[in-house]
């Protein structure tokens, strides 16, 4: 596996990991800060991090 699809299953697992948190949050009734903090960083990890390595993947920057 090339190192450019493991970066982008970490930054899934990791964006997944985010979007849990911030459930378990809301869930926990903690402050609406904490909650979108975390949901922004796992929106992130799940779209602008992948994608940004598959352009770059595609454009030839490999």
């Amino acid at each position: 596996m090339s190192p450019t699809i493991v970066f982008t299953m970490a930054s899934v697992l990791t964006g997944f990991v985010f979007f849990g948190a911030s459930f378990a949050t809301f869930m926990y009734k903690k402050p609406k800060s904490v909650v979108w903090s975390l949901f922004g960083i796992a929106i992130v990890f799940l779209t602008v991090i992948p994608v940004s390595l598959a352009v770059f993947v595609a454009t030839g920057g490999s």
